[in-house]
């Protein structure tokens, strides 16, 4: 009974709320942990689960070591679960109600100095099509501040190399669109992959028309997309762990070190809460248009 509406409840985040697909996957795991942790005690009904049982969890999460922000993302699934539950019915009380996740303490964002991008940026990629992939994601990624999920998802169709610039819808009904210009050295990977290597990677495979393919020919995964990174990053001897994050913090503190308006910069990565991109500030300077930041790398 309650994997299936585990399962009712994820057809619904999915089909009705839209919500993304990594969150659904994440809730999925989450839940289905869950679900084991209960079995175990033999409750197989969401009627039996209490408030003790729901606390009892959380605990065991604590005791194995899990971070706060893994904690705090388990949850807001059995949140969110039990909450639908309840809306629809299924139990009469919320026994996650008065769940608290602990405080997370806030890390400084790592951010790559003009050396260390340039260390990554300009070593020797290779002349094979992976090569030529690799150099056109991570110059795009830093030209950009693209996140992971907005780089494996990018289609052919989503690219201008007319204008050197990548448009990219947005909103419920995707009726937007963001236009992120990306420079001439991202341009001109760009150029080296589409003309041949991205063919080559095909390989004869079904073209779905997404831009970054892996050796199969198949659409880039999120963790294909992180090894790459982390190759490269050992390869230019960063030794600190370096994520997709790092390449997009990085993009939003020199684009403002070089004077971008704080503002502008907000729409350009697809911030919806205001001033969120005031975190990249590290001192007052004049502001200018961000997109200038397209001629920089030139």
């Amino acid at each position: 009974m309650i994997g299936s509406l585990i399962e009712e409840f994820l057809n619904y985040l999915k089909n009705v709320k839209n919500t993304s697909d990594n969150t659904v996957l994440s809730y999925k795991r989450d839940l289905l942990r869950f679900a084991d942790f209960l079995g175990y005690r033999g409750i197989k009904s969401v009627l039996d689960i209490t408030e003790d049982c729901v606390f009892d969890y959380e605990s065991s999460l604590r005791d194995e070591n899990f971070s706060a922000a893994t904690i705090t993302r388990h949850n807001a699934a059995l949140k969110s679960f039990f909450r639908y539950l309840l809306e629809n019915g299924n139990i009469d009380d919320n026994p996650a109600e008065k769940l608290k996740s602990p405080k997370i303490q806030k890390k400084d964002i790592r951010i790559l100095s003009t050396v260390e991008i340039e260390n990554l940026l300009s070593q020797d990629f290779g002349d094979d099509a992976k090569g030529k992939r690799d150099r056109a994601i991570l110059e795009l990624m830093y030209a950009t501040g693209l996140k992971t999920s907005e780089i494996t998802g990018l289609k052919l169709e989503n690219v201008d190399l007319g204008l050197g610039c990548l448009r990219l819808e947005f909103g419920k009904k995707r009726e937007r669109v963001r236009l992120v210009p990306y420079g001439k050295k991202a341009k001109e990977a760009l150029n080296a992959y589409l003309l041949k290597s991205r063919i080559e990677l095909l390989a004869g495979a079904e073209d779905e028309g997404t831009l970054f393919l892996n050796c199969s020919g198949m659409p880039m995964s999120r963790q294909g997309l992180w090894k790459i990174i982390k190759t490269y990053v050992k390869k230019a001897g960063i030794r600190d762990d370096i994520t997709p994050f790092t390449l997009r913090h990085s993009f939003a503190v020199h684009l403002v070190d070089n004077g971008a308006d704080v503002n502008a910069l907000q729409e350009l990565m697809g911030y919806s809460k205001s001033n969120t991109a005031s975190r990249y500030i590290r001192k007052s300077r004049k502001n200018t248009d961000p997109y200038e930041w397209a001629r920089i790398r030139n």
